[in-house]
């Protein structure tokens, strides 16, 4: 039987350091997984404006580029099997559309040419708000961490359907690289402006702590050798989620919580820890297939 590249994982690569490092985290995940790993460099002509050289010149360089990750994947993880695609179009079009039936999505926090701006610009911001499956956003160590507390997949929980599709995937990352999940609720203790206290904060938070041990229930025993740590922190949810993966090596979110416009989820919280989180941020969709492994 052939390797079926469709369902494995893919990795946008622009020839710049920080895809190079997307591209070692890929192939390390695509072998903890056992999935295979594709390639994906996207280029196209400047829209409205002069074309720098002939299109043929454009496609060789593209072509140079991804023969470049593909070397750099067979020489660091010769055991993943490996494909390339050279896409002419926009960047985020072209990743949105490969990760239709894909398990992840992968890329780098900032690129070059195809994918300049990532994160911080429309390209990232459009592949995680729009991509049907999971996108990870690689920075930070790469290298297995020694310290307890950095082998964290801390989870950020609302409720919502996104949230409970990440809880599920921060399980299957902990259980392929032998880490623990801290699953955060935030809690906003004070009351919003302009509505009236509380009228039983302390009911409501115990409500809430029984809500996610309901919600963790399944996975423990779906991976009873993850160890789990379950907490609900006061404080504005981006804040929160900060500082507990300060330390951590992956941060998981959903698309959208509770609450939250489609159009602006990554505008508020998830865009604030897939911008500001110092290790590497994964963005769920409630859609995600497979997720739980």
């Amino acid at each position: 039987m052939g390797v079926n590249f469709e369902t494995g994982i893919i990795v946008g690569y622009d020839g710049s350091r920080k895809a190079a490092r997307a591209l070692d985290w890929a192939a390390c995940e695509a072998r903890a997984r056992n999935l295979p790993l594709t390639v994906l460099h996207a280029w196209d002509v400047p829209f409205g404006g002069p074309v720098p050289m002939p299109i043929a010149d454009l496609r060789a360089m593209a072509e140079e580029t991804l023969e470049e990750g593909l070397r750099h994947v067979r020489e660091a993880a010769p055991d993943v099997p490996v494909q390339g695609r050279s896409e002419r179009g926009q960047a985020a079009s072209e990743l949105i559309g490969a990760g239709r039936d894909a398990a992840l999505l992968v890329l780098g926090p900032r690129g070059l040419g195809g994918f300049a701006g990532l994160v911080l610009g429309s390209v990232g911001t459009q592949v995680a708000v729009h991509a049907p499956c999971p996108v990870v956003i690689v920075r930070g160590d790469l290298r297995p961490p020694e310290d307890e507390e950095a082998g964290r997949v801390v989870v950020g929980v609302d409720g919502s359907p996104a949230s409970r599709a990440a809880l599920a995937m921060g399980f299957t990352e902990a259980a392929v690289h032998g880490l623990s999940v801290h699953a955060v609720v935030a809690w906003e203790s004070a009351p919003v402006k302009g509505l009236p206290p509380l009228a039983d904060e302390a009911g409501m938070r115990e409500a809430a702590e029984g809500r996610l041990a309901r919600l963790l229930g399944p996975l423990r025993r779906l991976h009873p050798d993850v160890a789990v740590r379950a907490e609900v922190v006061a404080g504005p949810p981006r804040d929160v989620l900060l500082e507990a993966s300060a330390t951590a090596r992956v941060l998981v979110v959903g698309t959208r919580g509770l609450g939250g416009f489609r159009s602006l989820l990554l505008g508020s919280v998830s865009r604030a820890l897939v911008e500001h989180a110092t290790c590497t941020v994964a963005v769920v969709p409630a859609s995600a297939r497979d997720v739980d492994g």
